[in-house]
């Protein structure tokens, strides 16, 4: 299973499971589709590193998803 965390959202905290091990993309995917919403601009970190939609994600992992804010 992997649990990922909206930070900043209502969305809060989903698990999903997985049979082998899948990109960011794809669990994002199952992710938005289990609550019913879209994502926009997001950055999603890992164990203190920042992942791109390519990364594979494992069985295990704990994923922190924060919406991108950008402003000056």
């Amino acid at each position: 299973m992997v649990s990922v965390n909206f930070k900043l959202t209502d969305i809060g905290r989903i698990v999903v499971s997985l049979e082998k091990d899948q990109t960011l993309a794809t669990v994002l995917q199952q992710c938005t589709g289990q609550a019913g919403i879209e994502l926009g601009g997001i950055i999603a970190i890992r164990q203190g590193k920042v992942l791109k939609e390519s990364d594979l994600v494992e069985d295990g992992d704990e994923i922190d998803v924060f919406p991108a804010i950008s402003g000056g």
